[in-house]
């Protein structure tokens, strides 16, 4: 690889004339030597240090989209994206950033990693965390000084900027809808509630559904697993057993929905004739499961742009006020609840 003495040897001029002309500073330097230095830039095939030029420049235009393994015996941790909806919100997020300029870098991170030091190392301008609570904060960005943009974490530490679903809303509305169609016996399905977060939010709706229906929660009718395929598979082969005790369930993810169908169906349940199925997220895969999927949709490409836009705001002090977004969710009426 060229470097700037080489091309400053090819153009005759000065390695500090060649740097002016690399980092736009054409007003120290005479066209006709600008057009000469550029030249054998393409000769020689020079490409920027990256690394080199942020240090200087203070600026990497490097975001990171930090995502904390919240559940440490989840099986499926470390093949996280197998999950559609990373894939969907990584896709917004990285869209987003390159149309404003900046370089996407992703990181799954643990509950033992110092995160904010990786950040300093890499110059990071600014930080995009998914799914973080509280204890996680406190220790994987303890003293991070970037600007940091949180996506559906649940914190009490209001200094930062925040972007979630109305998770609680959405449970209720999932709730309320298996209720408008008569059922009862109604099954939750989550993640770990163990934390304030996103599968706790969505159960707090699912409670409030059935109180206001003077609906007793069965504790035995509420799962708390991973957010996976694989649990909502292992949990329909219990309900399975339990048909007749339970009319309904409310998956809090679509994933967990495809599992848990995909497996009642293996067992001989009818969807929705024996029991009806709905999920949370509104992911492509509800469109092509069978029968499709009806589900609370969050509009996750939405979030992802609104994460990206406040950050970039941040970064560039367009904004100094911190700001608490909530968005809002809906109803896609299909085919697995009757």
């Amino acid at each position: 690889m060229a470097t700037i003495v080489e091309i400053a040897k090819k153009a005759n001029v000065s390695p500090m004339t060649v740097s002016n002309v690399i980092n736009k500073k054409y007003s120290r330097v005479s066209k006709e030597t600008s057009e000469r230095v550029q030249r054998a830039i393409e000769e020689l095939n020079y490409v920027p240090n990256m690394s080199a030029r942020s240090l200087v420049s203070k600026n990497s235009k490097i975001v990171v989209l930090a995502i904390p393994q919240t559940i440490v015996d989840d099986p499926n941790k470390d093949m996280a994206l197998i999950n559609p909806f990373y894939g969907e919100l990584i896709n917004s997020v990285e869209f987003n950033l390159r149309q404003n300029g900046y370089y996407m870098m992703l990181r799954f991170i643990s509950d033992t990693e110092l995160f904010s030091s990786m950040v300093a190392n890499w110059n990071a301008d600014g930080v995009i965390v998914l799914g973080a609570m509280d204890h996680q904060l406190d220790l994987n960005f303890k003293n991070t000084k970037t600007p940091l943009v949180l996506i559906d974490s649940y914190v009490s530490n209001s200094n930062y900027d925040s972007i979630k679903t109305d998770d609680e809303l959405g449970g209720f509305m999932a709730t309320e809808y298996l209720i408008q169609h008569k059922h009862n016996r109604i099954s939750m399905v989550a993640s770990s509630m163990s934390d304030e977060g996103v599968a706790k939010a969505r159960f707090e709706g699912f409670e409030r559904a059935l109180s206001t229906h003077g609906i007793k929660i069965d504790p035995t009718l509420v799962f708390e697993g991973y957010p996976t395929y694989d649990y909502g598979f292992e949990v329909g082969k219990l309900l399975s057993k339990r048909i007749g005790n339970v009319d309904a369930v409310f998956a809090y993810s679509d994933l967990v929905a495809i599992g848990l169908m995909q497996s009642l169906k293996e067992e001989g349940v009818r969807i929705p004739q024996d029991v009806s199925v709905i999920g949370f997220d509104g992911l492509f895969i509800g469109k092509i499961s069978e029968p499709q999927l009806t589900t609370i949709k969050q509009d996750i490409y939405a979030k992802g742009s609104k994460a990206v836009e406040l950050l970039v705001d941040r970064i560039s002090g367009k904004t100094t006020q911190r700001l608490q977004v909530v968005m809002p969710v809906s109803l896609i009426e299909r085919a697995s609840v009757k």
